[in-house]
C-alpha cells in the first residue's frame, strides 16, 4: 500500500507537471479558461514541496547519512522524502 500511495503521488505529480509547462508553452490540451488555475495549482504545490524541503531537510539528515535532494523534493515532495525517512 505504500509504494501504492507513493507511486501514484509521484504519476500524479508527473501530470501536473506535463500540463503547467504545456500552459506556458501555449501547448495545454485544457480550454484556456482553465489554464490560471493550472498555474496557480503548479504554484502552490511548488511552494508546499519548498515548505517541505526546509521542515524535513534536519529530520533526513539525522536519520540519516544522505543529503536530502532540492530538486527531488520540488518535483516530487513527500514521495521523494517518505521513502528516505521510512528506510534511514
Amino acid at each position: 500500500m505504500f509504494n501504492f500511495i507513493i507511486y501514484s503521488t509521484k504519476f500524479l505529480l508527473v501530470g501536473l507537471w506535463i500540463l503547467a509547462i504545456s500552459g506556458l508553452l501555449s501547448l495545454s490540451p485544457l480550454p484556456a479558461e482553465y489554464q490560471f488555475y493550472m498555474l496557480a495549482l503548479a504554484g502552490a504545490v511548488l511552494l508546499v514541496h519548498f515548505i517541505e524541503f526546509l521542515a524535513m531537510k534536519n529530520k533526513i539528515k539525522n536519520h540519516s547519512s544522505k543529503e536530502m535532494s532540492f530538486i527531488q523534493t520540488m518535483l516530487w515532495g513527500f514521495g521523494y522524502w517518505l521513502p528516505l525517512l521510512k528506510n534511514s
